[in-house]
């Protein structure tokens, strides 16, 4: 399955080492191979020093201040070229309701996902970051493909021993009728 990545810094950020760039993009390739997802250089999608609450660029108003990667990984969505965003926060993708309702609905039109590590994406103490999980829930992925199938075969492995459990007390049942 084809994947992007999308990173993002702020100017607020400038001193914060696991913000820069480079760390972004190691950690979501890294998690790109969990996953087993691939991604074409072309499809590494980096704002530098843009705040979260600017808009992609094809939602923005002409000669406003904008956000051009968010606007390509947007555009790779649309054409389908991908059908997942791998991102280190959910927050670097967007902090306001323009930009994360806009990908909600880009998402769900695409039938595309975020992959996130869940214990960066769940931070209590980050408000921004509660909004951008609530906001764009439905469509985040955190469990592999692997656990997903382990979980299936131990669901119906378990469903097989019920019935036989069931068989059991059924016949268990008539003998005690039978008393």
């Amino acid at each position: 399955m084809k994947a992007c990545i999308y990173a993002r810094t702020s100017r607020l950020e400038k001193r914060h080492t696991t913000t820069k760039i480079e760390h972004q993009v190691a950690f979501c390739l890294d998690l790109s191979r969990r996953f087993n997802l691939t991604v074409e250089p072309e499809h590494v999608f980096t704002d530098v020093e843009m705040p979260g609450d600017l808009p992609p660029t094809c939602w923005a108003p002409e000669n406003e201040p904008s956000r051009p990667a968010l606007s390509a990984l947007i555009a790779a969505i649309e054409e389908r070229q991908v059908s997942r965003i791998l991102v280190r926060r959910l927050e670097k993708l967007g902090t306001t309701s323009l930009v994360l309702d806009g990908l909600r609905d880009l998402l769900a039109s695409c039938g595309a996902r975020i992959m996130v590590s869940r214990e960066l994406a769940e931070d209590p103490s980050d408000p921004t970051a509660r909004y951008a999980m609530s906001t764009l829930q439905p469509y985040i992925e955190f469990d592999l493909v692997e656990d997903q199938d382990r979980r299936a075969r131990l669901r119906a492995k378990k469903l097989e021993e019920l019935e036989r459990l069931r068989a059991k007390v059924a016949r268990l049942e008539g003998e005690i009728a039978e008393l």
